[in-house]
């Protein structure tokens, strides 16, 4: 039998671990329960004049969440959405100014997490001031419906430009044909890409490979060879032409056209595309290779459409389906958050992270023939009514000087724009036909 020492000894070690079990168990009690991670990062995706674009990260519950935006001592916005990475855009904000940002996730309206606070300084605008113009007329009829900059003292236009022939020797007919002229710093010299047929579009890699389109045509620096699409079984004959052209390299060219025409080069082999619309096609733009997108109204205004391709398909963003609104002829960007649009109905911008369009209603009163620019705060438009406009991330500017010139007779149908030099191209209607036109600007 154990002796009364060793019973004991048992009973005061049973004692000690029901009460380290009870102390356990009551400390546990008090304890709080594990909280889940609330972490929330706030970085800035792009900065412009007058907004800016965040980027959300929320933690990862798979619940649907919601946080606001705090924009220095105040907050702007509240949002309610998915877990994840969540874009946002502030607007209306000064330029040349100085911000600070922070999110709060919220949870039962409190404040669970806030993130660090980031700093922003808005972009500056441009000046909208042109030192002088210099205007050209080119043959006695026709119209430039392209340009291309390479430099002050090389420029080329497209279009159809007819001139004199006094003798007759071209053709007989008292007239020669053109489709092309290239400016060399004192003169435009005329050039004839093969028929003379009117050329929409130029695409200019360097002085050996330049691609034109109405039909798509390519210079070598020897040659220009036609690409007869239908003939070649790329497109059917009633599909009509491409006329418009983007690209990021010579092995890599979209051209868009009519009833939906899209079709790529791949620097041996062109492929006709999907595009998921039969609208004509007026003007393709792209950042890079998964961001690109084609715009086009149908000449009755009965429809028009925002493409865009992803790297692999195209999809339609927006159509107007007979609403007769929004009619766009081009398209530019420098982001891929907005778009700017010129066209039949105004200039617009389209916000892709919401959908969203908006008319700039203070943007010219003429139908919009093109756009381009050389970043979101130095954008130019071409118009009919003789206008020419300038968007300096913030406000529009109208160049008068045209209409003093011309009325309201100047169709601007092309604009192309470097550092120091603005060029429009177009015709002066004179009441029997077109004189071809071509506008440099100094800044």
């Amino acid at each position: 039998m154990p002796s009364d020492n060793n019973l004991k000894a048992k009973t005061v070690m049973s004692i000690i671990l029901l009460l380290s079990v009870l102390l356990c168990a009551m400390s546990c009690k008090e304890c709080p329960t594990e909280q889940p991670d609330y972490d929330i990062y706030l970085t800035v995706e792009d900065i412009l004049c007058t907004s800016v674009v965040l980027n959300v990260t929320l933690p990862d519950s798979g619940d649907v969440s919601t946080f606001t935006l705090d924009r220095d001592d105040s907050t702007v916005a509240t949002y309610t959405c998915n877990d994840g990475d969540t874009l946002i855009i502030d607007e209306g904000l000064t330029p040349d100014t100085d911000y600070i940002y922070g999110v709060r996730f919220l949870k039962d309206d409190k404040t669970k997490a806030e993130s660090d606070p980031v700093a922003v300084h808005t972009v500056d605008t441009t000046s909208h001031a042109i030192s002088y113009w210099e205007i050209d007329t080119l043959g006695i009829s026709g119209g430039i419906y392209d340009l291309w900059i390479v430099s002050e003292n090389n420029i080329w236009a497209v279009g159809e430009i007819t001139v004199d022939d006094p003798d007759s020797s071209f053709n007989g007919t008292g007239r020669q044909n053109f489709n092309a002229a290239r400016w060399d710093g004192e003169k435009w010299n005329l050039i004839r890409m093969e028929r003379g047929a009117p050329m929409e579009s130029i695409w200019y890699f360097d002085d050996n490979n330049i691609w034109a389109a109405g039909i798509p045509i390519h210079w070598d620096g020897e040659k220009w060879t036609y690409y007869h699409l239908w003939d070649m079984g790329i497109l059917n004959a009633d599909d009509g032409g491409v006329e418009h052209i983007w690209a990021t390299s010579p092995d890599n060219i979209y051209f868009v056209g009519n009833k939906g025409s899209i079709v790529h080069y791949d620097g041996s082999t062109f492929t006709k595309m999907e595009s998921g619309t039969t609208c004509k096609l007026e003007d393709v733009w792209g950042i890079d290779d998964n961001h690109i997108w084609a715009v086009g109204t149908e000449s009755d205004n009965s429809r028009s459409v925002i493409l865009f391709y992803n790297g692999k398909t195209w999809n339609t963003l927006h159509d107007t389906n007979n609403e007769r609104k929004c009619c766009s002829n081009s398209v530019w960007t420098d982001n891929p958050y907005l778009l700017f649009l010129n066209g039949g109905s105004g200039r617009y911008l389209f916000d892709l992270m919401q959908e969203k369009l908006s008319k700039y209603e203070s943007a010219g009163e003429w139908f919009g023939y093109d756009i381009y620019g050389t970043a979101y705060n130095d954008i130019f438009t071409s118009n009919a009514g003789s206008e020419i406009l300038h968007f300096n991330g913030s406000t529009w500017h109208l160049y008068t000087e045209f209409q003093n010139m011309y009325g309201v007779w100047g169709l601007i149908k092309a604009i192309k724009v470097s550092e120091n030099l603005v060029v429009a191209g177009g015709e002066y209607y004179t009441g029997i036909g077109g004189l071809p036109i071509v506008i440099r600007g100094y800044r």
